[in-house]
């Protein structure tokens, strides 16, 4: 029997989920998982933080035990097996992409060593300093996602995962420093060239064929170790890197759509709004008007502007 795959946007319309966008979602002070945690495969990375009790969790037939304060992190394509809870329990649970993980820390020298260091260590013992911002973090995301105030809601759920994410590398930082370098292997090493190599162009690589050349592979070979490593192909990853790239343009500048297409190497208007429409659902135009709603004031009366 094929086992069902759920992915981040499946998650929108659960009750203990209260916040859910395409890279990202949020639940507080749950007192379960939902239920479609368990025993599907879930495609996306995720962070359990106990607030409060105990629970034993089992993933892909490994059993984990978490108590307060301690955070549970585990990557992408894992099958929750079983789950059991303390009757005092709160969790905190994100989901969120690799591409959102990998936008918000590749620029850390501490990425990859991080990442090693979660292969081995996916139950983190926070210090109390951490314990006390997690807390801190959860409360205001808590208060974000259940305003009914859009001003700057977005950017600012933004900022504070962001916070949770550096804070959490803080917390780690001596231990993933002090863990010996692996040998890794070539496929490995390689993955991790790619993503340095989309990172540092900013969303300006196009194609396969670019990254491939910069690396001296073929694109069929690149597109294999990518695909093997990731369990995406890399032109999810460079769509991925292109749209956050082209969002931070529509969203905070005034350049036109055609400044855009041609400062992203399009090469014409029409090919530039089929891809953005591709990846949104909406026009170039629309999408930044979508945008602009989270950034923009509500109009003031005119008497007050006069007082």
């Amino acid at each position: 029997m094929d086992i069902r795959e759920w992915n981040i946007r499946d998650f929108e319309n659960e009750p203990t989920i209260i916040y859910c966008n395409d890279n990202l979602f949020f639940g507080d002070s749950m007192k379960v998982l939902p239920e479609q945690m368990i025993g599907c495969r879930m495609r996306f990375e995720m962070g359990i933080y106990c607030r409060k009790g105990k629970f034993r969790i089992t993933l892909d037939e490994k059993e984990y035990k978490v108590e307060e304060g301690q955070l549970f992190i585990y990557g992408e394509d894992f099958i929750i097996n079983e789950c059991l809870l303390s009757a005092d329990i709160e969790l905190c649970v994100i989901g969120f992409s690799w591409n959102y993980c990998v936008s918000t820390l590749l620029s850390s020298d501490t990425f990859w060593p991080m990442i090693d260091y979660l292969m081995d260590t996916s139950v983190i013992t926070l210090a109390k300093e951490a314990n006390e911002a997690f807390k801190l973090c959860f409360n205001y995301l808590h208060d974000l996602c259940l305003s009914d105030n859009d001003l700057f809601r977005e950017d600012l759920i933004n900022n504070i995962v962001q916070s949770l994410f550096y804070e959490f590398v803080r917390n780690i930082s001596r231990e993933i420093r002090e863990v010996a370098p692996k040998d890794l292997g070539i496929g490995n090493q390689q993955t991790r060239i790619f993503f340095d190599i989309l990172a540092s162009h900013r969303g300006l690589i196009r194609t396969v064929t670019e990254v491939a050349n910069l690396m001296n592979l073929t694109p069929k070979y690149l597109s294999k170790i990518i695909k093997e490593n990731t369990s995406q192909t890399p032109m999810r990853h460079i769509h991925a890197y292109m749209m956050r790239a082209i969002e931070q343009e529509l969203r905070y500048t005034e350049k036109s759509i055609k400044e855009i297409a041609f400062q992203h190497k399009f090469p014409s208007l029409a090919f530039f709004g089929k891809f953005v429409k591709q990846q949104t659902g909406m026009s170039p135009t629309a999408y930044r008007q979508s945008l602009m709603k989270s950034v923009t004031v509500t109009e003031l009366d005119a008497n007050m502007l006069s007082t």
